[in-house]
């Protein structure tokens, strides 16, 4: 990022390069939409780039990068609530179910299973508060440490691990059907 300020753009593209994925993933599953996704996590590197000259090397870039994406979600969020657009499930290509017309392999029952449970596992999260929902994506699908959760969200160390505990405790009655899952 140094660099970058310094306007070296192969500097930037590097860096948007290693990070652009992870941050999509990050705003598509805030969101609920990856269009959304990658829409905001482009925004985030453009913000990142206008604010190059600005930027202080003094804390980690990561938590800089996802402290703007999770303040473009929230923005998003509120902005969708305010035009009644929100909703829990969004519908995009690949969600219609077609009834097989041969029998199944057991791998492809395997797949089919995966894929049930894991569109279960996404209909949770959102189902989650926004709090919740944006601790336990940091922690696991970010993996990052519960000190760095708690810069990013402006939110004690101790607070975080009690949203991530609360969010898993949430997902596994969504999920599994019940609270005290192992």
């Amino acid at each position: 990022m140094t660099l970058a300020g310094a306007d070296r753009r192969d500097a930037f593209t590097a860096l948007a390069g290693r990070y652009l994925a992870r941050l999509a993933r990050y705003c598509a599953k805030c969101t609920g939409s990856p269009r959304a996704g990658e829409e905001l996590a482009q925004d985030v590197l453009l913000e990142i780039w206008n604010q190059r000259h600005a930027y202080r090397s003094s804390g980690r870039f990561r938590t800089w990068l996802f402290t703007l994406a999770r303040s473009r979600c929230l923005n998003h969020l509120r902005a969708e609530r305010r035009r009644g657009l929100w909703l829990l499930r969004p519908r995009g290509p690949g969600d219609e179910h077609h009834a097989p017309e041969a029998p199944l392999a057991p791998d492809q029952i395997d797949r089919l299973l995966a894929a049930e449970q894991a569109r279960q596992v996404r209909q949770a999260l959102l189902g989650l508060s926004t709090k919740l929902r944006e601790a336990v994506l940091l922690r696991f699908d970010q993996g990052l440490d519960y000190a760095e959760i708690g810069r990013i969200v402006g939110a004690p160390e101790v607070t975080v691990r009690s949203r991530v505990f609360l969010a898993l405790k949430q997902l596994r009655a969504a999920v599994g059907g019940r609270e005290d899952s192992p």
